[in-house]
């Protein structure tokens, strides 16, 4: 990720912080399903929302905002999975993005996918960082893909997904905010954020060829991003991401006007968006638990 685009994402982030803490006045509602809030009793109400489908994704429930225990930090750019039965978050501090000290990814778990454990550092680095990935990789081990200022996409090897060891170079220096799905060959697909979604392809998960062709194409004036693809129980594969129109870019609220959709495949190549507009919000992720329910986490300024 170049250093122009990284500073885009801080300023985005940080107007919703502005938003949260009362510094600003929203211009247009934000319009979200209904729901029962969660109540966090002891813990620190988040500012991820939760959404949840029992229904593939057809329709969604707001189950409030994510509460996280003893939680010191604004956790934003969500990326999830689901592990031993629990979901399984990786975030970023809102806080530390912007300020020179080592730039942290912290790991987050829950049983009801609502109410999280407290967030443990689980990858540090000195340059910047947003948006990152984890992918479940042959084996049993974990890869983390992650936009490293000034470097490009970057990954990192867990063994149990507690902690990530940096590897050795740069997978990519085109696109930003990556997603990826592991193929039954074992192959990794990569998705990227460049105006639409394109991919790359690698037998190993390092190594990545660009595919020809744009996987989910940015409708006239907007932009297309935040993939963040799952491969559901039944075989298929999900895909949720964002689309910005460019004319409220700058404005005072620009989540306000982020949609957030999804997109469905059979292979993991060829994609159909889905019509409907799941709502609007910040960077989002979704992760599907053993029952087939769907839970989706985004950043919500109206905790």
């Amino acid at each position: 990720m170049t250093g122009a685009r990284l500073l885009h994402r801080i300023i985005e982030v940080t107007v919703v912080v502005l938003f949260l803490t009362g510094c600003a006045s929203p211009t247009i509602p934000h319009v979200q399903p209904t729901g029962q809030a969660s109540t966090c009793g002891g813990r620190k109400l988040s500012i991820l929302g939760v959404l949840r489908s029992t229904d593939h994704g057809a329709t969604w429930t707001s189950l409030g905002n994510a509460c996280m225990s003893e939680s010191t930090i604004g956790a934003v750019d969500p990326t999830g999975l689901v592990f031993n039965g629990r979901v399984v978050l990786y975030v970023v501090d809102i806080e530390s993005l912007g300020h020179p000290t080592p730039q942290i990814i912290y790991r987050t778990t829950s049983v009801d996918g609502v109410n999280f454990d407290q967030p443990q550092p689980s990858y540090t680095q000195t340059r910047g960082m947003v948006d990152p990935f984890v992918l479940g990789m042959p084996g049993g081990f974990f890869r983390l893909y992650a936009p490293s200022d000034g470097e490009g996409i970057v990954s990192a090897v867990s063994s149990d997904g507690l902690v990530f060891m940096r590897e050795d170079g740069v997978r990519t220096t085109v696109g930003g905010m990556p997603g990826a799905l592991l193929l039954p060959d074992n192959r990794v697909r990569l998705f990227l954020s460049s105006g639409g979604i394109t991919s790359m392809i690698s037998g190993d998960g390092l190594n990545f060829t660009e595919e020809s062709g744009v996987r989910i194409p940015a409708p006239t004036n907007t932009i297309v991003d935040n993939p963040q693809p799952i491969h559901l129980a039944d075989g298929s594969y999900l895909m949720l991401f964002s689309v910005h129109d460019i004319e409220h870019h700058g404005q005072p609220a620009p989540w306000d006007f982020t949609e957030i959709r999804l997109a469905t495949s059979t292979d993991g190549l060829d994609w159909t968006v889905n019509p409907s507009v799941i709502g609007y919000g910040g960077t989002s992720c979704v992760v599907e638990i053993p029952d087939g329910t769907l839970y989706l986490y985004y950043v919500n300024r109206d905790p």
